[in-house]
């Protein structure tokens, strides 16, 4: 691919190679997944922590690939759909096998067309239309669906905004309303699957990425960081959280298919910058950037993969409602926590070296860097 053209160069701010607070917002998103899955997911937003998921994932790959661009005037598709292969594949296909296992083992049925969905990333599309097909298999795998197939158009479209900087925002934001354009399409045309179906579907959702990628863009260049700094003071972030707590409240369920996404991908964005990169809120980068949040975030691929099986098992060893209930839930935790350390430690570690290899930053030791 061609050279960086003279515009790009001349505005290039350095990347660092850890951006600050990123595994604490991972934490943050799968303890809101977790709690919301453990019995109280009416009052705690777990759609809203895969969102946040889905916005940092955004913005540490473009920072990323706009890093990359820099300093080799390209960008290395193949090698990045490898390290995207080797960092997600084997955590899912370990736990997709022992998922089939453990339902077997208690008598529950499992559909293989449902285990050929979930290895193939089509479980967002197969729990819309035919849920069945995926029962027993873990509702929480239709996000990764959601962003495989994003990550797989999105490296083929960065070469040429990279080239002609000044589209990439308007373009991303074209994109972005093209998926409200679609949610709103699919409520006004199929009300019966509306809710599953933009809350699901890799064109009704892939905008919460994309919120992250422009935030990414927007930083990364002086006259965009310019802008910026004017939305990340402590009073903007405030009001961007006071937008996200109303788009939790407003129960409309039109809004909530709509616009809902939208305005909680763009309120993300002054408060990510500010507790991440910006360094305007040092006191909330600090609490990210504590250990037991980054040893959270490096967790949390494999506590998102495992907790709905954890959960399940612990259910199962202790049934019922009320104290038992609440116990169970507890053991769910310990359990999701002990496999995921597990599944951490011998089954995504032992790839870290391959995963260099094709480029990636990830230490060989038990340390993630962005």
């Amino acid at each position: 691919m061609d050279a960086p053209n003279a515009s790009i160069d001349d505005d290039a701010l350095p990347i660092p190679a850890i951006l600050p607070g990123l595994d604490g917002l991972r934490a943050v998103s799968i303890l809101l997944v977790m709690l919301s899955h453990s019995g109280l997911g009416h009052v705690v937003p777990g759609v809203f922590g895969v969102t946040i998921f889905f916005f940092i994932s955004g913005f540490l790959i473009t920072s990323l690939m706009i890093g990359e661009w820099r300093r080799h005037g390209r960008l290395a598709i193949g090698s990045f759909y490898a390290r995207r292969m080797i960092r997600l594949y084997p955590p899912l296909i370990v736990m997709t096998l022992v998922t089939v296992l453990v339902m077997t083992a208690v008598g529950a049925s499992i559909h293989p067309l449902g285990v050929i969905g979930a290895l193939a990333y089509l479980a967002n599309y197969l729990a819309i239309l035919k849920p069945e097909v995926m029962a027993n298999l873990g509702g929480q795998l239709w996000s990764l669906a959601v962003e495989e197939h994003f990550y797989f158009v999105y490296p083929l479209l960065m070469p040429f905004l990279f080239r002609h900087a000044r589209l990439a925002v308007p373009v991303l934001l074209s994109i972005c309303a093209l998926s409200l354009a679609i949610r709103y399409g699919v409520v006004r045309n199929f009300p019966a699957i509306a809710t599953d179906y933009t809350g699901k579907a890799t064109e009704c959702r892939f905008d919460s990425i994309l919120y992250g990628a422009i935030a990414a863009v927007l930083w990364w260049s002086r006259r965009g960081r310019a802008l910026m700094q004017r939305f990340v003071s402590p009073a903007m972030v405030g009001l961007a959280i006071g937008v996200i707590l109303l788009t939790l409240l407003y129960r409309d369920q039109t809004f909530r298919d709509t616009l809902r996404y939208t305005l909680q991908g763009l309120a993300l964005v002054p408060v990510v910058l500010a507790v991440t990169v910006a360094g305007t809120m040092a006191w909330a980068t600090a609490i990210l950037d504590s250990t037991p949040m980054r040893w959270i975030g490096r967790l949390s691929y494999s506590l998102y993969l495992w907790h709905i099986l954890a959960f399940f098992v612990a259910e199962h060893l202790l049934p019922g409602s009320g104290a038992r209930f609440v116990a169970a839930m507890l053991l769910g935790w310990v359990l999701t926590f002990v496999v995921s350390w597990l599944s951490y430690r011998f089954v995504e570690m032992p790839f870290f070296a391959l995963r260099k290899r094709f480029g990636s930053n990830v230490e060989t030791t038990d340390h993630v860097r962005a």
